[in-house]
């Protein structure tokens, strides 16, 4: 195999490349001769634009609109709570969400090997993963809240060998 790799590589050596042709020459003698054609547009005039007259209205209305918005604000948290006139018996508060569904999936387990507990017994160590998901619901707005957290068990096993 090494003498065909060297024989092939004796053999490209020897190669030379072929001299172009008079025909080829001409071509490229002619292109050289000839003017570059001119390969981009002239930019556009530059257009200066200068800002409105009104300016000073478009400038003066964003502090304008902050301070609106900040004497709102601090009115809004200084009236008082209106006060109902007729005092009715107070009922229990029902609560705004109540749980509807809860589910438990389990998506990894990893066998840990076995293990020597403290009175000497052998057992299998587990580690089980898991995604818990519970959906709370608001039954007079229909509103949902779901809360999904990972959990993660392991397990001590007892091995019995016989």
């Amino acid at each position: 195999m090494d003498d065909e790799l060297l024989s092939l590589e004796a053999e490209l050596k020897n190669l030379r490349p072929a001299a172009p042709s008079a025909r080829l020459a001409g071509k490229v003698e002619r292109a050289l001769a000839e003017p570059a054609p001119v390969a981009f547009t002239p930019a556009p005039a530059v257009i200066v634009r200068r800002p409105s007259r009104a300016w000073w209205l478009y400038a003066s209305a964003l502090p304008v609109a902050a301070a609106v918005t900040f004497l709102l604000v601090v009115t809004a948290r200084r009236t008082p709570p209106a006060r109902a006139e007729a005092v009715a018996v107070a009922e229990p508060a029902a609560p705004m969400f109540k749980p509807v569904a809860a589910e438990n999936v389990l998506y990894a387990v990893r066998d840990e090997g076995l293990v020597t507990l403290d009175d000497g017994t052998a057992a299998r160590r587990e580690r089980l993963q898991y995604v818990d998901t519970i959906t709370w619901r608001n039954p007079r707005t229909n509103a949902s809240v779901r809360w999904t957290v990972p959990r993660e068990e392991v397990r001590v096993v007892p091995v019995k060998f016989q």
